[in-house]
């Protein structure tokens, strides 16, 4: 009896630990398979689609990276079908499994294409890379040769064969940048037509040592970080505009809710509408600022203080959705509290439900303090929607924060 008892103990203590454990970081490893023929993946390549960062995997296929529990994976093969999976964490913060991947079939006419280059052939070419020699009288040859030195300095052929030596230098750095363009558009990290590769290199205005000698991460994230950028200037140039500005001199506030308004609309960045007023007056915005500013200034400024308040409240933006998928079902433990017990203990299931979804994350021994700061009416609680509570919530917790200063 007693054996059994302690055997009890100890199950229900370990389940106790699992269940309270949170992991800052999830291991992730795995494996792809071929299982039609045996496969070298050379270009196996994990791209988190969260930070935009990828890593490459194993020839034979194995993979290892450090994510967040949530985070949605993308595993990406040459000629194979992508996949995207998301990571659930164990109790030992890691995540296994193995993937069976699939080749592409499909009929296409029949053309001339030339095969992709592989990234170690693109990276000799870039440290390869240089600007053809014409020879240029200098220093102490200059009195050596005055005639000389004044003829290539004024003579237009001269001239013309440094400027086509400059020329062929760009080229050779675009058609390197578009060989690494069309690799990124093939593993699926970027999302390019070939028509848009020359506006969107002129947009990189790569720097030429960069170029050189960058790591193929290095290139990665500053191409996927440029090409969001570029991404987001071109739909920049499809929104109107027009309603907010008119609106400017009788009402910012409202005219600036509906600048928010148009960029989430037009996906510029995430941001439910009840976090308008708090980032608002985040931002701060300047009335002569925003009369005066163009278009593109002002979603470059209010661009770069969304990045800074997500920063500053540490706000997980994959959980800035509306509902945080909770149910009427979610909500009936903590309706039945109230309807049965007290304000207090409706309260606390409440917070717990919140902290399991995410909305907020705070200990359990912080409740009785943060239900005081909360200071959440009963009738509220039995009025109020499902989004609306929520958002309440979640805007008490950051003050509770910020107050505190945690």
């Amino acid at each position: 009896m007693i054996n059994k008892t302690i055997i009890g103990l100890f199950v229900v203590g370990s389940s106790f630990t699992s269940f309270g454990q949170s992991c800052d970081k999830v291991l992730f490893t795995g494996r792809v398979i071929d299982t039609l023929q045996t496969q070298s993946f050379y270009n196996l390549m994990l791209v988190n689609r969260r930070t935009g960062q990828g890593v490459f995997g194993q020839p034979n296929g194995t993979f290892s990276i450090y994510v967040k529990d949530g985070d949605t994976i993308s595993l990406s093969v040459k000629n194979y079908l992508l996949i995207k999976t998301v990571v659930h964490a164990d109790s030992n913060c890691q995540y296994k499994n193995k993937y069976y991947i699939e080749r592409k079939y499909s009929e296409l006419p029949e053309v001339a294409i030339r095969p992709l280059k592989s990234l170690e052939q693109i990276k000799e070419e870039r440290q390869e890379l240089a600007l053809r020699e014409t020879r240029t009288v200098t220093g102490v040859d200059i009195f050596q040769s005055p005639i000389t030195a004044l003829y290539q300095t004024f003579s237009k052929k001269e001239q013309n064969k440094r400027w086509i030596a400059e020329q062929e230098y760009h080229d050779d750095q675009r058609r390197i940048v578009k060989e690494l363009l069309r690799n990124y558009v093939a593993y699926d990290i970027i999302d390019l037509t070939e028509e848009q590769f020359d506006q969107f290199i002129s947009f990189l205005n790569i720097n030429e040592d960069f170029l050189k000698t960058a790591t193929e991460m290095e290139l990665i994230t500053f191409i996927q970080d440029k090409y969001e950028h570029f991404k987001l200037t071109a739909e920049l140039q499809t929104m109107d505009g027009f309603k907010w500005r008119s609106m400017l001199d009788s009402d910012k506030r409202g005219a600036i809710h509906e600048l928010l308004t148009m960029y989430v609309t037009n996906k510029a960045f995430d941001l439910p509408s009840s976090e308008f007023d708090r980032f608002i007056g985040f931002m701060n915005l300047d009335q002569t600022f925003l009369v005066n500013a163009s278009d593109a200034d002002v979603y470059n400024y209010v661009r770069a203080k969304y990045i800074e308040y997500i920063d500053f409240y540490h706000i997980d933006v994959r959980a800035l959705k509306s509902g945080y998928s909770l149910t009427d079902v979610d909500n009936e433990d903590w309706q039945w509290d109230l309807k049965h017990k007290n304000k207090k203990a409706a309260t606390v299931t409440l917070l717990r439900l919140y902290n399991t979804h995410k909305v907020i994350q705070l200990p359990e021994e912080e409740f009785d303090k943060f239900i005081i700061f909360l200071n959440l009416k009963e009738s509220f609680m039995l009025s109020a929607t499902n989004e609306e509570l929520i958002q309440f919530v979640r805007e008490k917790y950051y003050n509770y924060l910020s107050f505190y200063k945690k």
